[in-house]
């Protein structure tokens, strides 16, 4: 899989699990929204400080968003 597409799909998961919407994750990272939902859908590829942004507003490090999940 596409680490692009990984990427995505983790932030997704992460994102839900918390009960953040993506407006939310949007506000805590400073991120737009519309480019947050780009980069789950894997429409954008994310920088390396974006990636470690949206890691922090989710209370993780930003590798557990490049893992492959099972």
């Amino acid at each position: 899989m596409k680490l692009r597409i990984q990427l995505g799909l983790n932030i997704q998961e992460v994102r839900r699990s918390q009960g953040i919407s993506q407006e939310g994750l949007a506000h805590l990272a400073d991120i737009d929204r519309g480019y947050i939902g780009k980069i789950e859908n894997a429409k954008h590829a994310a920088t390396v400080d974006m990636i470690e942004a949206i890691a922090k507003a989710l209370c993780i490090e930003p590798m557990e968003l490049l893992k492959p999940r099972s």
